[in-house]
């Protein structure tokens, strides 16, 4: 069965998505509202730990997408 470019691409997008949030973790806590919600409910360090620890879940969920090992439902 060949390999569908358009899983790769979509891995490869949402791994380049979560190390900018990784990079940007800062202004995702201070300029979006789901962010600031988190910094208010949480506390700054609790919010930083649950925004990292998405970002590694995302870009986990996008390499095995691109490497093929997580297939999409396919109708």
């Amino acid at each position: 069965m060949p390999f569908p470019q358009h899983q790769i691409l979509m891995g490869v997008g949402i791994v380049w998505i979560c190390l900018t949030g990784l990079a940007r973790y800062r202004w995702l806590m201070t300029k979006t509202h789901k962010g600031q919600a988190l910094v208010n409910r949480c506390g700054e360090t609790t919010a930083r730990i649950v925004i990292w620890l998405l970002c590694v879940l995302g870009m986990t969920f996008g390499s095995l997408l691109a490497c093929g090992i997580v297939r999409p439902i396919a109708w």
